[in-house]
């Protein structure tokens, strides 16, 4: 019996966290409140607040989720695709991070950027370090491109995972701020192409 409320209620957190994220991207994140996010889901406030204490709770959980789904991207990269050299790795992990946003799936970049908007100081800090795990995972991902003679050598590995981080990050923006009225596609090559030129051994 008890197995079955713990299932219950994760998927009950789940619809909820999946709401907010939802009601982020069509409204922003000041706009978002417990009882619209009840709303949503279909339920009443006193039902989302028997799983969380506040707002701030389900945009707590709702960063663990962009952060899963981002380190997630790069295990698919890892494991999916022809190119197993590092820098295809990369573009396939960069390629599923795009293709989740172009489909309105994985919308995790709008969600960082709206969660940070909202100027709280937990929710900053917890974003900071989703972000910093995300760049770490991808800097260990070139420097297995160093030792493997793909990647120059005398680059700033940290410097370079944060561009990557801040390349797409930005794009996803851009793309949003003018009603997605560009193929992110096409956008996204032109970029990578100027990205792996940069740090491509020859």
């Amino acid at each position: 019996m008890t197995t079955t409320v713990h299932q219950n209620t994760e998927v009950r957190q789940s619809q909820i966290v999946d709401a907010a994220m939802a009601l982020i991207v069509k409204l922003g994140s000041e706009h978002v409140t417990v009882k619209r996010i009840a709303g949503e889901v279909g339920i009443t406030e006193a039902a989302v607040y028997r799983h969380f204490r506040s707002k701030s709770d389900i945009l707590s959980l709702l960063i663990d989720h962009v952060k899963s789904g981002l380190l997630e991207d790069i295990q698919k990269g890892r494991a999916n695709g022809k190119d197993s050299s590092t820098l295809g790795v990369v573009d396939r992990t960069l390629r599923t991070h795009l293709s989740g946003v172009a489909q309105r799936k994985g919308i995790s970049f709008q969600v960082i950027a709206e969660i940070v908007s909202l100027g709280d100081p937990a929710l900053n800090r917890k974003t900071s370090e989703a972000i910093r795990q995300y760049i770490a995972s991808i800097r260990d991902l070139l420097c297995e491109g160093v030792k493997a003679g793909e990647i120059k050598d005398n680059i700033d590995l940290e410097a370079t995972a944060t561009i990557l981080f801040s390349m797409i990050h930005g794009l996803v923006s851009i793309w949003t701020l003018s009603n997605r009225d560009f193929q992110l596609r096409e956008k996204y090559e032109s970029l990578w192409k100027v990205f792996k030129e940069a740090i491509l051994v020859r």
